[in-house]
């Protein structure tokens, strides 16, 4: 398996995060308007692959019921 080095280079800036909430939250997803407010903030400066870590973390817990 590749080792994906930029995942370990990158940092996020946190622009599209808000956008991309709002946008799950339509499909379902739980997100409050405070969460989406502070995700720009709460994101801001962390690696790639530690998003990518908390992601498949969260993978099937987010929408409760849909299993």
């Amino acid at each position: 398996m590749p080792a994906y080095p930029w995942l370990f280079e990158n940092t996020l800036d946190g622009e599209a995060t808000p956008d991309k909430m709002r946008t799950l939250r339509q499909l379902g997803v739980p997100y409050t308007d405070e969460d989406i407010d502070t995700a720009t903030a709460d994101v801001r400066g962390t690696q790639e692959i530690t998003a990518l870590v908390a992601y498949l973390q969260q993978l099937g817990t987010v929408l409760e019921g849909t299993r």
